[in-house]
């Protein structure tokens, strides 16, 4: 220990002394201060996330801060010393391998500015194990999508921070450019599928990889599946969404109707593809549906008389409004699409007044085995007749069936513009009855161009001569394709 001196008051008082007296002398220069660390627990081969304490002392003065640094072979860059007033610091070690041997270093600086010529010091072995990392959700091995995946992921680290953890992921062999995120679910971007500018059919795989806040990284999960081009020609006119699965008694008429229609439209067999969900699930997330959606130019989804409800169009209807928001043209028909007061559906009330530019939906006064009150849910009567003034069409209806204890699937809109409908239910044709024709499918131009279209009274379930579902989707079709859907009066 350097020797102290005199107490403030004693030092001024023989200065006063001596200039009364005359003496002559030379005053000691300030002394720096002293520091001292320490760490609580063991000090052999420790985690690498650490607790580190010290305090200094000044003889003449007192301790403002204190400078510290690593001198850590693992990062031999950082050695620049840093201040702090604190007295003790949770450090996080680089160590990438799993070992490291950094010397720590720290010095008090007192209020002259004088810092500890002899910085406190002491050698640490710190160790740092690797995280983990499993993919939870994402393709199977036989799963087959388009140029979109998401996937989701769990993570640990034994001996560390989890909220730090980082993670890389990558596509095929493509390691050294990897993505870097903090979340634990991606959406791989389309153009990282390409290939010399082009996306062709064959399996991919899906790397993920954990790193640790101390700098180490786990081995890599991985989950590979099928990716398919979206047509087999070079123009993706449109995708058909098969949504009516096999145990329907009409599947078969349904899935034969769609499938034939571009052809009736004008589509070549390789500008079109049908995806049916029953057989594969491509959509994880709101990002995959608008991912998938772009790669078309228009998209047709049909759920015809199935009741069930329809999962992914309630969760991922955000990935539509923004593919029809960025210009694509979007048909969806069926039962139960669209929610309300005492009515199950997909696509929400707020999707109904934003997107397709409604103002709400019409309710009537039914009673069901669940409840006596007012519903947006409607039935139909026996063949019920609509009309299509845009389609110039008009078709009927067989009963449509319901849920149990549920208002009837179908929806009446409050357009806000005529040229918004796009089949009216005549009046009395409904269930509750309808004393007014009622728009029972919208159509909305969306501001960048594209089109929404909604139908709660799927053309596909028409009956009489005709057969209305062949003759109107191939014009579904061709004004989606058209890009305008305009009324003729």
């Amino acid at each position: 220990m350097r020797q102290a001196l005199l107490s403030f008051a004693l030092f001024s008082g023989l200065m006063a002394l001596a200039a009364g007296c005359g003496l002559k002398g030379t005053l000691k220069p300030d002394l720096p201060p002293e520091t001292t660390l320490f760490v609580t627990g063991p000090v052999d081969t420790v985690n690498h996330i650490v607790r580190l304490h010290w305090f200094g002392t000044d003889v003449d003065g007192e301790v403002v801060g204190y400078e510290l640094r690593f001198m850590n072979p693992a990062a031999p860059a950082e050695t620049a010393w840093v201040f702090t007033d604190r007295t003790d610091s949770t450090f996080t070690i680089f160590a990438p391998s799993g070992y490291t041997r950094p010397t720590f270093e720290v010095r008090a600086i007192d209020n002259k500015g004088q810092r500890d010529p002899a910085p406190a010091s002491n050698d640490f072995q710190f160790s740092n194990q690797a995280p983990v990392v499993r993919i939870t959700a994402g393709p199977a091995v036989n799963d087959t999508t388009f140029a979109s995946v998401t996937i989701t992921w769990s993570a640990g680290d034994p001996d560390g921070d989890v909220s730090r953890l980082r993670f890389l992921v990558w596509l095929d062999g493509n390691q050294a450019n990897p993505v870097m995120t903090t979340a634990r679910t991606f959406t791989v971007p389309t153009a990282s599928f390409e290939v010399s500018g082009a996306i062709a059919t064959g399996r991919r795989k899906l790397f993920v990889r954990a790193i640790d806040d101390g700098g180490r990284a786990g081995e890599a999960d991985s989950s590979s599946w099928v990716v398919r081009r979206a047509v087999t020609g070079s123009i993706a006119k449109l995708l058909i969404i098969d949504d009516v699965p096999t145990t329907n008694v009409s599947n078969v008429r349904f899935d034969t109707m769609f499938a034939n229609s571009p052809a009736r439209a004008g589509v070549a067999s390789d500008e079109f593809t049908v995806l049916r969900l029953q057989s594969t699930q491509p959509f994880r997330s709101a990002a995959d549906v608008e991912q998938t959606f772009k790669l078309f130019q228009a998209v047709i989804w049909y759920r015809s008389n199935e009741t069930t409800f329809p999962l992914v169009l309630r969760d991922y209807q955000a990935g539509i409004e923004a593919y029809v928001n960025a210009g694509g043209r979007f048909y969806a028909e069926g039962l139960y699409l669209t929610e309300g007061v005492n009515a199950s559906g997909a696509f929400t009330s707020d999707f109904v007044n934003r997107v397709l530019d409604c103002n709400g939906q019409i309710a009537a006064w039914v009673s069901t085995t669940s409840f006596v009150d007012s519903s947006n849910g409607f039935g139909n009567i026996n063949n019920s007749r609509f009309r299509s003034t845009t389609l110039q069409d008009s078709t009927r209806q067989q009963t449509l069936a319901q849920r149990v204890g549920e208002a009837g699937g179908m929806r009446a809109f409050k357009i806000r513009a005529h040229s918004q409908a796009l089949l009216w239910a005549l009046p009395n044709q409904l269930s509750p009855a309808n004393a007014d024709s009622q728009v029972v499918a919208v159509s909305t131009l969306r501001p960048g161009g594209g089109r929404i279209i909604v139908n709660t009274a799927p053309f596909s379930t028409g009956i009489g001569s005709g057969n209305t579902g062949s003759r109107v989707i191939p014009k579904i079709i061709q004004l989606l394709l058209s890009g305008s859907l305009r009324p003729q009066f």
